[in-house]
């Protein structure tokens, strides 16, 4: 009877611990699976991020975030966070996949997220960390870079080495604010930046990447200059030695900004002499994106809320600062460079190979553009370019489409220019939920 027992038992055993194999056979398969899953979402995500089509990557993302694995979610996030200005998300995603997945990472991935870490981490006045990221970048993967990346790399280094250890930027802003634009001789937007007694005009300009002031102006305003020197190019196209600086505090109206980084350069290296005109500062990225949302109107006025206002959706990113604007228009969607520096819109050779077809019986010109640096000339048609924002269909008549590349590595497909923002009596710009509307 006793062995009997001891058979089942044996045999109850043996069935127990095939179930168990099995079941973990099959753990396993449904493992492979899953992560087989998860790198085929990935690759189609990844591969919308390295041709910036951000807009895209970012909806199949949402769609299929919990199809992926910890480490695809990582990968994916660390560079959408960066380009929809989520700095704080893209940075602790940053130093979640240097930390656990180090071993999963290859040195090409690497280098890109070091390359864009120290942005962010800019962002975030951590100049320290972006410093260091910096440092990895061109201790370690310099063989991905082109001679004026590496330049240009090296002169931010000076930067972010000379901010080390300096207090973060802080804004203020009590009450909404309301104040005028000036336009200067040059036609240039400015704003009256003043501190006390003293007040000074100043361009502003989002595209921007860094606030620029003069020396002059500087020792009027108690910049504190850092130590570092690097070149930048003036007007005249010489180089200047230029120096980093930090203006304790300034104000906005009722608006107070401390700690702005500012790059100090001569008074000359901003000066139009035959014109006599001479730009004492300017207002870039890091300044008016701290603002949180700001409105310009076509009468000429400087808006800030005081609470930044909500969207359902986000049509802005960055390309590192470059504002991109997802748009529709007749032929189909995209995205553009919101250039708000540009009088009319233009539209590139991107724009014409995806919509062939319809433009095929455009008459074909010579279109020639360009500015102080000199013109060149590109084969391109005119068609009317029909964008849609907010609803609204807005006709623009006789836009150039090019024919030619500007450059081989563009991945957009024109820029919008004044000529679409000025039908609107306002625009808003929000940087905090990245979005653009005009009203």
């Amino acid at each position: 009877m006793k062995s009997k027992r001891q058979n089942l038992q044996t045999h109850f055993t043996k069935l127990i611990l095939l179930l168990l194999l099995f079941t973990g056979f099959m753990a396993c398969e449904d493992s492979e699976k899953d992560q087989a899953h998860s790198e085929a979402i990935f690759v189609e995500i990844d591969s919308l991020v390295q041709i910036k089509n951000y807009f895209a990557a970012r909806d199949l993302f949402e769609q299929h975030s919990e199809e992926l694995t910890a480490y695809h979610r990582l990968r994916t996030g660390v560079f959408l966070d960066h380009a929809f200005n989520r700095p704080e998300a893209s940075a602790a995603k940053t130093d979640s996949l240097l930390r656990y997945h180090a071993s999963e990472m290859t040195d090409s991935l690497r280098y890109q997220v070091e390359a864009i870490s120290h942005i962010t981490y800019a962002r975030l006045y951590e100049y320290q960390k972006a410093k260091e990221s910096l440092e990895q970048v061109l201790s370690n993967h310099t063989k991905y870079l082109t001679p004026p990346e590496k330049e240009n790399m090296e002169n931010t280094l000076i930067i972010w080495t000379a901010l080390e250890g300096q207090p973060k930027q802080k804004v203020t802003r009590e009450e909404d604010l309301d104040v005028p634009i000036l336009r200067d001789v040059a036609g240039l937007p400015n704003l009256m930046v003043t501190q006390d007694t003293l007040q000074q005009q100043f361009v502003f300009d989002t595209g921007a990447n860094i606030s620029t002031i003069t020396e002059s102006t500087a020792a009027a305003f108690g910049v504190t200059l850092l130590d570092g020197t690097f070149e930048v190019g003036a007007i005249t196209g010489q180089k200047m030695g230029s120096r980093v600086g930090i203006m304790p505090r300034f104000s906005l109206g009722s608006i107070t900004i401390e700690n702005a980084v500012f790059i100090v350069v001569p008074d000359e290296a901003l000066a139009f002499p035959q014109a006599e005109y001479q730009i004492n500062g300017i207002l870039g990225f890091p300044v008016l994106e701290a603002l949180g949302e700001i409105q310009l109107t076509a009468d000429d006025r400087f808006i800030v809320p005081r609470e930044p206002g909500h969207a359902i959706t986000s049509n802005l990113a960055l390309d590192f600062l470059t504002p991109l604007l997802y748009l529709k228009d007749s032929r189909g969607s995209g995205t553009y460079i919101l250039d708000t520096g540009a009088n009319k819109t233009m539209l590139f050779n991107t724009y014409y190979e995806l919509h062939q077809e319809a433009l095929q019986g455009e008459k074909e010109i010579d279109y020639s553009f360009g500015g102080a640096g000199g013109y060149i000339t590109q084969k391109g048609v005119y068609t009317t370019f029909i964008p849609e924002l907010n609803g609204k269909k807005i006709p623009l008549d006789s836009i150039i489409v090019l024919k030619e590349p500007l450059k081989e590595d563009n991945h957009y497909l024109g820029n919008i220019g004044h000529d679409f923002i000025n039908k609107f009596d306002k625009m808003i710009l929000n940087f905090e939920e990245m979005y653009l509307l005009l009203e």
